[in-house]
């Protein structure tokens, strides 16, 4: 593959690795240093953050495996959804793993996971939603 090639499918997938960082830092900022509000008491506000914040990371998966594919990239429109959502998932779980095993003011739970997984799903869905229904309003204009 070309430079060129790979330079430019790194760029596809640059928002969803940087928001992929905003997610480590997020995860791993220790628990002593979270302000106290009283949003963080609304009963399982942490897991509605944990779906939040991996469904924008759906979103940008979806949208770099959309774009690579436009470009030439391989793989169908379904390879490109179990790409996003394996990555997705697998990156919700390596970050309870860390949290888990290497910090030692936070902890990871499955619960956690599970809330990562869906809201990857989720973001993906909804990338594909907006998509085809743009796509569809533009082939009928």
């Amino acid at each position: 593959m070309p430079a060129t090639s790979v330079k430019r499918n790194f760029l596809f997938f640059l928002p969803a690795l940087i928001w992929g960082l905003v997610i480590l830092a997020a995860v791993s900022i220790p628990s002593a240093s979270i302000p106290e509000t009283g949003l963080l008491d609304i009963p399982l506000i942490d897991k509605f953050i944990h779906f939040a914040l991996f469904s924008v990371f759906g979103i940008l998966l979806a949208s770099g495996f959309f774009k690579n594919q436009r470009t030439g990239g391989s793989g169908s429109w379904r390879r490109r959804i179990v790409l996003s959502i394996i990555t997705g998932i697998g990156y919700g779980a390596i970050t309870e793993y860390w949290q888990f095993c290497c910090l030692t003011d936070r902890h990871g739970s499955l619960a956690d996971v599970l809330a990562n997984g869906f809201g990857t799903v989720f973001g993906v869905i909804l990338f594909e939603v907006f998509r085809s229904s743009k796509e569809g309003s533009l082939t009928t204009n």
